[in-house]
């Protein structure tokens, strides 16, 4: 096999940039079907007239690098210079093989790549799969567990004697696994790869929406579970309709004549909302039509929550923020966290384009983002944001009745629900 003529490298300092170059390659290379040997790397050396002003130096370092390829294994061929008398100078050095290199190595790297040699080889003699497929495969499930490996080839194995077409993920009747496992389009890639399938024929959950009646007229109907597209008929009148985040807000919604509230679950809303309720799209109460209902929008303060409401009209839904600006963010901060629901820190990210935000809503989402917004002296914002996010739940709804009142929702006074 060919083998790669690698940089050349300082006589002096050799040892330590040759095992800097092979833990270098090592971490490139270890998912190669094949990764080429021997590295042969060339050996610099200075000028005859430094050679010979320094020429004990020169000595030593020719006689350590000699020394420390003796016991590495690795053979080294030899150049004649004069140095006051001729001398054999090392020319090149040369990592033969794997093995080799893994002795010059960092611990890590030479640990991740006999991991990675291993899995291949797991998954060439498991799956009867081409070697340059296993690599393929193995670097897909770099960040998987050996656990979830070994599941990896024991689903690719059912799929490879099943037809699981039209089951959902959970339905798939995989002994050992957790229903959720295969979950991850991530992972279902990976079995097809194995399985040589363009797909598994599984079937996606159908889109569903939870609803509640504000109408203080229905408070006695329980909630809707929607799964395919519904339309508001007979005497009910709906005018206003809240799209809410999250499920404690949603319970908590004080009545609302011919109100409604949606439960979005999140970005879940992006894959429900205009496929079953389809006049929510068509709704436009901006042009002058009565009959459409006016539409509101509350999410969480954080960068998550206003990519969704940037979606949600980019699906065609007219609607307002509640709370999702810079203005409700100086009011409302001090509810703020920079912790997720697991403990562990929020990171900063690079926006995107959001071009349905409004001028106070981009703001926030900057924010949101870790970036710096306002003028130093203004805001106080100028050094970025106190918190990262504030949870839609953090309000009071006596706030979010008393936002409501002002776009001229019919909330009346000391509705119970605001002081809960």
């Amino acid at each position: 096999m060919t083998g790669i003529r690698a940089r050349g490298v300082n006589a002096r300092t050799a040892p330590t940039e040759i095992r800097d170059a092979v833990t270098r390659y090592l971490q490139r290379r270890r998912y190669d079907a094949e990764p080429r040997w021997p590295l042969v790397f060339s050996v610099r050396w200075p000028d005859q007239r430094t050679l010979t002003a320094q020429a004990p130096d020169w000595h030593k370092a020719n006689n350590a690098l000699r020394e420390w390829a003796q016991r590495q294994g690795c053979p080294v061929t030899n150049k004649h210079r004069l140095m006051v008398t001729p001398v054999e100078l090392i020319d090149t050095v040369t990592v033969a093989d794997e093995q080799t290199a893994l002795r010059i190595a960092d611990r890590t790297s030479a640990r991740h790549y006999r991991k990675a040699r291993q899995r291949i080889d797991l998954l060439a003699n498991e799956c009867s799969i081409p070697r340059d497929t296993a690599a393929s495969v193995a670097k897909m499930l770099d960040s998987e567990s050996d656990v979830d490996v070994t599941l990896v080839i024991r689903a690719a194995q059912f799929f490879g004697a099943h037809d699981a077409t039209g089951l959902t993920p959970r339905q798939v009747p995989l002994a050992g696994f957790s229903a959720k496992w295969l979950d991850q389009t991530h992972r279902r890639n990976v079995i097809c790869t194995l399985c040589g399938k363009d797909s598994l024929g599984l079937s996606d959950r159908p889109p569903e929406l939870r609803m509640r009646w504000l109408d203080p007229a229905y408070s006695n109907e329980p909630e809707m579970m929607i799964t395919r597209p519904w339309r508001p008929g007979g005497e009910r009148d709906i005018r206003y309709v809240i799209i809410v985040e999250n499920k404690d807000t949603y319970q908590s919604m004080p009545d609302i004549a011919h109100g409604l509230c949606v439960w979005g679950a999140g970005k879940a809303i992006l894959a429900s909302i205009v496929l079953l309720l389809p006049w929510l799209a068509t709704a436009r109460p901006d042009d002058g039509d009565d009959s459409s209902p006016q539409v509101v929008y509350w999410g969480d303060m954080d960068a998550d929550g206003l990519e969704i409401l940037d979606a949600v009209r980019h699906t065609g839904v007219r609607c307002q923020s509640l709370f999702m600006d810079l203005e409700a963010y100086q009011r409302y901060s001090w509810f703020g966290t920079n912790l997720a629901s697991t403990s562990t820190p929020l990171t900063s990210r690079e926006p995107k384009a959001t071009p349905t935000l409004g001028f106070g809503e981009r703001e926030l989402y900057l924010l949101t983002c870790g970036k710096a917004v306002g003028q130093s002296g203004e805001s106080g914002l100028s050094d970025g944001p106190s918190h990262l996010r504030v949870e839609q739940e953090r309000i009071p709804l006596i706030d979010a009745a008393d936002a409501l009142r002002s776009l001229g929702w019919p909330i009346a006074a000391n509705n119970d629900k605001e002081t809960q």
